[in-house]
Parts: structure tokens; sequence; C-alpha cells
């Protein structure tokens, strides 16, 4: 619970006895209480003290409570002090109307009533502490805003440092996949001349070797241009299009059905809802969606692939189902990761940057991905898009 601030109460009076008095009065209200025996020493104390209220005696030598009240008045800090004067004079109306001129709140005759009095301070003390209170939870906001502010400039300042970094990496792998192409060019077209040239007078055993270089060649090459591609999604912008997901799914099951593209499946394609965004990178994740289901599965019999789609709350959820090796679902996080690969190599060919490659091109329509599985039993891989697009990454 926050403690009550601390609240000031100024009594001015040129005898001790009445400070005395007032003192005793107003102790029960626990507030801190200055006394003044004149006008002078009461200003003096507003230099440094701002009070909740002031008792200010009418009648003092020197300076009276009128012309102390007015001087009061003229300076900024105190213009809004409440003033209750305090009188043992009988009030006229003249002398009333001097009070509430010089900026009084009431005027009370002598000897005071304490019950009244007490009440009447008791009134200014609370909205004293109502307006400290006010204040200390502005200027609490104002830090919390201020700190806030400047964590969001350090963020921007490290989301751009970070956006720059991405494309230079961008840049340098892409530049990379670039320059391994030339030689495997030349590895491979050396070879396939190699073989037209002297075919003839190699044996069987030489020329299966030869075969061996150009298909290993071949496939790095393929490696490099998955890799060009991965690479090439950090700096590639959304063309954001009307995307049917029903027809791009089904057709592609049919191209990786093809004869001569390995065992047949049995696909199943739901009714997937319409999307938007870019058909290109999302013809990309159909591609290594659906090929990774058909790769993992290449074991069972038959190969039962399913394709399902639906609007949930605010996102269009999509997933592919299949019957193949499944996985260890503690191993799930490492899926979508670059280069990472949960299964052998030499069962099951790739170098572990398709799934990664799905989630870069969802994250940056907006979406989200994840998988469920068990081992030997299958998995299911599911993305999602905004039912409705929001700017693009």
């Amino acid at each position: 619970m926050q403690a009550k601030p601390d609240i000031s109460i100024l009594m001015v009076d040129d005898e001790p006895a009445n400070l005395l008095a007032l003192e005793g009065i107003l102790a029960p209200l626990g507030q801190r209480l200055i006394r003044a025996q004149s006008g002078n020493e009461a200003l003096r104390h507003l230099l440094d003290t701002d009070f909740a209220v002031i008792l200010l005696d009418v009648r003092m030598p020197g300076m009276s409570g009128i012309e102390a009240a007015a001087l009061i008045r003229s300076r900024p800090r105190s213009r809004s002090t409440p003033i209750i004067f305090l009188t043992g004079e009988e009030k006229s109306a003249d002398a009333m109307f001097e009070g509430y001129s010089a900026g009084a709140v009431d005027y009370l005759m002598k000897p005071v009533v304490p019950a009244i009095l007490r009440s009447k301070v008791e009134v200014f003390t609370e909205l004293a502490q109502a307006r400290l209170r006010l204040q200390q939870q502005i200027q609490e906001r104002e830090r919390v805003a201020e700190e806030l502010s400047r964590l969001n400039a350090m963020l921007a300042q490290r989301n751009g440092d970070l956006a720059a970094a991405n494309l230079e990496l961008d840049s340098f792998c892409a530049t990379v996949a670039h320059d391994l192409r030339s030689p495997l060019s030349q590895i491979i077209g050396f070879t396939q001349l190699l073989e037209m040239s002297c075919a003839s007078k190699l044996g069987k055993d030489e020329l299966q070797r030869l075969n061996l270089v150009r298909t290993i060649g071949l496939q790095m090459n393929d490696m490099v241009t998955d890799f060009l591609n991965f690479a090439r999604l950090g700096s590639t912008p959304i063309q954001a299009e009307p995307v049917n997901m029903a027809d791009m799914a089904s057709t592609i099951a049919a191209e990786l059905s093809a004869p001569g593209r390995g065992a047949p499946a049995e696909w199943t394609v739901g009714a997937l809802p319409l999307a938007r965004g870019d058909s290109r990178m999302l013809r990309q994740v159909w591609i290594n969606l659906l090929s990774n289901a058909l790769k993992y599965s290449k074991n069972s019999h038959p190969i039962r692939i399913q394709v399902q789609g639906e609007l949930q709350g605010d996102e269009l959820i999509y997933s592919v189902t299949d019957n193949g090796v499944g996985f260890d679902t503690s191993q799930a996080p490492r899926l979508f990761a670059a280069f990472s690969r949960l299964h052998g190599q030499d069962e099951f060919e790739g170098i572990g940057i398709g799934l990664s490659s799905v989630k870069r091109i969802i994250q940056k329509h907006g979406g989200r991905v994840w998988a469920q599985a068990e081992v030997g039993h299958g998995a299911t891989f599911c993305f999602s898009l905004p039912a409705s697009p929001q700017a693009f990454c």
C-alpha cells in the first residue's frame, strides 16, 4: 500500500499561545505543522515549502494577515494555496470582503471551534494528498514512458543492425553459392567430354567411376541451387496475390507422382481455403512439404499423404500428414533449423534446408510452422497464414 504523501500546514499568529492551541487542535490529523509568528516569517517558510493550507491571523503587528495574504497570492508557487483567516474581532461585511478579496477561502472567529477547524483543514489536506499522489503517478508514468522510449529506440537500432547483418549474410551466402557453380559446371562438363571422347578406351569400371563423378557433381550442383534459393529468401520481397491453395497442392502432388519420380502414393487433397501471399514462395512451401512427406514415406506400403486446411479464428491452418518414419517429438525444435537433419543422409537424401525454407517463407508471410509425429507412425507438418493478411515482412 502506498504511503500517504508528507503534507505541511502553516500556522501564522503573533501569539505563541494561539499557535500552541492550533497545534493541539490539528495534531490528530497527523500532518506536519509549521509555526510562524509574523507575516515575514511565513513568507520565508513559503520559499522552500509547499503547504496544503495556511491558517493566517488577520491582525498582526508589522505586516497584517491581509497584507501577507496578498504577497502569498502574488507568488506563482503559492498562488493557489488555500488560506483560512482567523480573527478575534467581530466579523464585519467590510472585513470579510477584504479577506476574501485577499484570497481567503474561509473566515473563522477566535476562539475557533476545534471540530469545525479540524474538519475544514482535513478537507484541504486530503486534497493536497490527492494532488501529490496524482503528481507522483504522472512522474512515474513519464519515467516509464521515457524508459520505454529509450528501450524502443535501442530495439529499433538493434533490429536495424540485425536486418543489415542478415542482408549482408544473405549476400555473402548468395555470392558463395554462385561462385561454387562455376567449378561444378566445369567438372560436370569435362566428365561429359571425357566420356564422349574416351568411352571406347575406358573399361566398365572406369566408365562407372566417371559416371559417379558426374552424378556427384550434379547432386552438388542441386545442393548449391537449393542453398542459393535459401539465401535469397531473406532479401526477396513478397508479391502478394490471391492463391488457390487446393489447386496448387494438387498440381504439385500430380507432378511428384509422375512416372519415373519414385514410388506411387495415394494423395488426398481436401478443400483448402484460399490464401493471399506470394504464389511463387507458397508453391515452394508445398513442394518442400509434399516432397518431404513422399521422401520419408518411401518405405511405407502403400504411401498415403493427406493435405488438409481450415479457418481457425484469424488464421488459415494447412497441414500435410504422411504415414512415413515419423520422428521423436523431443527433436522437433531441430526440424526447422537450417542444415539440421533428424535422419541419416545415407537413407534420405538432402542437405536439411527444405523445412528451414518453409519456416522462413511462412514467417515472411506473418504465419508460423509446427509439426507433430510419432516414430514409425508418420508425421504431420502444419503452417498458418493470416486470414486477414497484414503487412508482410
